[in-house]
């Protein structure tokens, strides 16, 4: 096998799940807070665990408390699960250039802040055949910025070193921090900030996937 470890992000750099979150997000908000919530407010928080949409929505409405932001979380991951997989795309090159990675001798991990809990419609779509392992962000101590997902694994392969994909600037903090060698690897093709991605410093970047891979596959 190749000493380094392809891992990538999920959301915003496999798939384009943006629509669960544009379509999905305001409507409960606007239901359990009765608070009119427009897609680009959602921005600020792109990239970490759905529920602090809701945390930070019920704080500004002064309804804070644990049980309503916990019955609007509820929801999300029921309309999440159902709709996943016909809101959903898979960026473009993903199905051409993925299965390059493990003919070539490549292990590639995905490391996602997305719970086990919506695990279950990616594992139906056709790239997860691809992945070599799964690091749910319930699974490690620590979602990212903290290096947790990238640390478990290199630990699962043994593996040494390796890059990281992902379209947001915690993406390239927890690759920063990761104890072992970890280049960053911004994916412009799934930014929806590109400006605060680029300023993140990720040692690569690159517009598609398709231009990734091709990188990725010099590597040894």
């Amino acid at each position: 096998m190749k000493d380094h470890l392809i891992m990538l992000d999920l959301d915003g750099t496999i798939l384009d799940t943006s629509r669960l979150y544009f379509e999905g997000v305001p409507p409960i908000l606007s239901t359990h807070l009765g608070i009119e919530v427009q897609p680009e407010e959602l921005l600020p928080f792109w990239g970490q665990h759905a529920r602090r949409f809701f945390h930070h929505f019920a704080e500004k409405a002064g309804m804070p408390e644990v049980p309503v932001v916990d019955a609007m979380y509820a929801e999300f991951e029921r309309f999440y699960n159902q709709a996943h997989n016909i809101l959903s795309t898979t960026y473009p090159g993903v199905h051409t250039h993925l299965p390059h990675f493990g003919r070539s001798g490549y292990r590639t991990v995905v490391v996602t802040t997305r719970p086990s809990s919506r695990s279950g419609p990616v594992m139906e779509l056709p790239f997860a055949r691809w992945i070599d392992h799964f690091v749910w962000g319930d699974t490690v101590p620590a979602a990212k910025p903290a290096p947790d997902g990238l640390v478990s694994a290199l630990a699962h392969f043994n593996a040494a070193k390796g890059v990281y994909v992902g379209d947001n600037p915690h993406d390239m903090a927890a690759a920063h921090a990761c104890p072992k060698p970890v280049q960053s690897v911004a994916a412009l093709w799934g930014a929806l900030e590109a400006d605060k991605l680029l300023a993140s410093a990720p040692n690569q970047s690159f517009a598609t996937f398709g231009e990734f891979a091709n990188w990725a596959l010099t590597l040894d």
